[in-house]
């Protein structure tokens, strides 16, 4: 049975996706941030997740006994070693805190290529996940870090997500990421080459993606399917990093980009389930296009960089996450973190607004002003 506290805040939160709230919704999102509060190095999250969950763990709870009751999670802290889960993600090799760069550095891409073109052939003839397994995942990380954390991520993954529902935060973001193909090919080609195959080979790009689509959207759909009924289960992350309407020109855009992001989209709502669309960099050009799925079912979720009372003009009724930018929370005050929330509670309006920072709560944000973040929405009348 779950908690009293878990039931209110899962219907605020599903009242804030229909935008039928009053008042704005407290959200928390990141991992890192909550351990570095509580004593620990960027590099010892990062060694010992689960080490990392419990801090995170009591920072938040210290967070709510100061400010309130935290309303939403966006991204809670989790088993899954950050630097696993990004290798898988982006198909890279990501820089380790405390091994490759300094111990409270975030995790890093590194940026290589590690694909000529005439593999887009061979991930049609082997399949997509076949090519990775065997030709990228043992390029990009050493298999017995990836095998030891891979082993605490089964081994402690539900333990991590009851805790959450335990303290009564409901979090949106429930299943790993949805990625759009782009995304995945762009981490194993480097960004300069596959931009220059985006031009030379579109309709090459265009086939591959399809094929890595429908892959991953077979595996997605049995996922779905078993959690249907779970009130536990609210939505998935789709998006990615270098989708952005002004990353890209719009005809590209259009064929690579927005018809994974809609069917993504799409697939999640025919199983009851919500679209977190994480829209990293500025997606203004192109924030109208969420109207293609329906209101009051999927939530927009931005940095700083995309306008959010531009996008509340052009997309009355969808929820909106965000969009406290970094640097506030590293180098501003309480009062400043608070005098911005204000601004964009009445600018954007309180319905449907999950108020948060912009992507992901950053590296040595200040805790004082996460407080004041919480405080403010949960006090605005």
């Amino acid at each position: 049975m779950l908690s009293e506290k878990y039931e209110k805040s899962y219907q605020t939160v599903m009242d804030g996706i229909a935008c039928k709230n009053t008042k704005p919704i407290s959200t928390i999102t990141g991992w890192a941030p909550y351990a570095q509060m509580d004593g620990m190095t960027v590099a010892e999250y990062v060694a010992d997740p689960v080490a990392g969950v419990k801090a995170a763990q009591r920072t938040i709870q210290r967070i709510e006994d100061e400010a309130g009751t935290i309303q939403a999670g966006n991204a809670m802290p989790n088993a899954l070693s950050a630097v696993v889960g990004i290798t898988f993600a982006w198909n890279s090799r990501v820089l380790k805190p405390g091994i490759d760069i300094p111990e409270n550095s975030v995790w890093q891409v590194k940026e290589e290529k590690l694909i000529d073109r005439d593999a887009y052939d061979q991930i049609l003839e082997m399949g997509y996940n076949n090519f990775v397994q065997q030709n990228i995942i043992p390029r990009v990380i050493e298999l017995d870090y990836l095998g030891k954390y891979l082993q605490i991520a089964g081994e402690y993954g539900e333990w991590a997500r009851q805790l959450w529902i335990e303290q009564g935060i409901c979090a949106v973001q429930t299943s790993n990421a949805n990625m759009v193909p782009f995304e995945q090919l762009c981490g194993m080609r480097s960004l300069q080459q596959f931009y220059k195959d985006c031009y030379k080979i579109p309709e090459k790009l265009k086939e591959v993606s399809d094929f890595i689509f429908a892959e991953t959207a077979a595996a997605k759909a049995a996922e779905y399917e078993a959690a249907k009924d779970d009130r536990t289960f609210i939505g998935a992350w789709v998006g990615g990093w270098r989708t952005a309407s002004a990353m890209l020109n719009p005809k590209i855009w259009e064929l690579l980009v927005w018809p994974y992001m809609k069917a993504s989209g799409e697939q999640l709502l025919e199983y009851g389930k919500v679209p977190v669309f994480h829209l990293d960099q500025d997606w203004n050009r192109d924030i109208e296009r969420f109207s293609e799925l329906p209101a009051g079912k999927i939530i927009i979720n931005t940095d700083s960089m995309t306008i959010l009372p531009n996008a509340r003009k052009k997309l009355p009724g969808y929820a909106l996450m965000g969009d406290v930018p970094p640097q506030l929370f590293t180098a501003g005050t309480p009062e400043d973190v608070s005098e911005y929330v204000k601004r964009l509670i009445e600018d954007v309006g309180p319905e449907g607004l999950f108020v948060t920072a912009g992507c992901d709560l950053p590296v040595g944000a200040k805790y004082e002003n996460v407080v004041a973040m919480i405080k403010t929405t949960n006090e605005w009348k």
